[in-house]
């Protein structure tokens, strides 16, 4: 039995994350695009709908970028205590302990959405394609180091006494050599 947090690829984690924000974003915003618009005008709509994807796209591609490369760069062996969870598991450790705040947002989207005439949920899909966006970046990083990176998974909700509590917050990377990246992203 692992007697630290269980680690995931940094690459699956972000791709797990983004497509679960896209998806999510794509679906608040849908009563928008289905016409539900309140009376706003088409060009109102599309300026809104650009800065509400726009934004957490950028910050991403940008602020983001340098937060990974940080860690990257500071990636070590893992020590022993770590486990790995298997790659065909990876997705459903990352997701499943979101589902019940997504679901809460996805609510909250709607709502704006139906209310207002705002595809406020496009907000939640820039974020979803800047983490895919950065999936492809660090799946090209991992090919170029040729090595697989991977972080710890943290659950849904981490009390304040967790003992890992400072491993969630730090997000280190490690280095897996047991497993090679793949070949293509």
């Amino acid at each position: 039995m692992s007697t630290r947090p269980d680690l995931v690829g940094v690459v699956a984690s972000a791709r797990a994350l983004g497509t679960l924000s896209l998806f999510a974003g794509a679906t608040g915003a849908l009563p928008v695009l289905l016409g539900r618009t309140q009376g706003m005008s088409g060009a109102a709509i599309a300026v809104s709908a650009v800065l509400i994807f726009g934004f957490p796209f950028a910050w991403c591609a940008g602020p983001r970028r340098a937060w990974y490369r940080e860690r990257l760069d500071a990636a070590t062996p893992i020590p022993p205590g770590y486990a790995v969870v298997s790659q065909s598991d990876e997705f459903r450790r990352v997701t499943h302990p979101l589902t019940k705040g997504l679901v809460a947002v996805l609510v909250v989207e709607l709502l704006v959405a139906f209310t207002t005439g705002v595809p406020i949920g496009l907000a939640l899909c820039g974020f979803g394609a800047g983490l895919l966006s950065q999936a492809h970046w660090l799946a090209r990083q991992e090919r170029t180091r040729t090595v697989r990176v991977v972080c710890p998974v943290a659950p849904g909700r981490v009390a304040a006494d967790d003992p890992h509590l400072s491993v969630y917050r730090a997000v280190p990377f490690f280095t897996d050599a047991g497993t090679r990246p793949p070949t293509q992203a």
